[in-house]
Parts: C-alpha cells; structure tokens; sequence
C-alpha cells in the first residue's frame, strides 16, 4: 500500500459553519413537505404514508 491518500474517491470538505443556513432552510422546507404528505395522503398505521424516500436524485 501506499502512504498517498486517495484523492480520487475522497469527499470534499464540508464544514457546518459554512452552509449552516442553508442547512437550517432544507430543514424547514423538509418539515413543510412532510406535514402537506401527512395532511393530503390516506391514513396508514403509525403515519407510513408520510415517510420521505431518498433517491440519488433527491
């Protein structure tokens, strides 16, 4: 093994302080999203129907 890190599969750094905001905004909008799926979908046991899916595409 070599002692170089792999640059090519690394992610960039991400400090919070830097996109702290915009953190705090994705997570209010994911609130929003949420109560409107929970408000307009049909009841299912324990709130099923309001669950958000992560896809690669968001």
């Amino acid at each position: 093994m070599s002692d170089v890190p792999d640059t090519k599969n690394r992610w960039p750094a991400l400090p919070y302080a830097d996109w702290a905001e915009t953190c705090a905004a994705l997570h209010l909008w994911t609130q929003i999203v949420g109560k409107y799926r929970l408000a307009h979908t049909p009841w299912a046991n324990h709130s099923w129907q309001a669950t958000l899916y992560v896809t690669p595409r968001g």
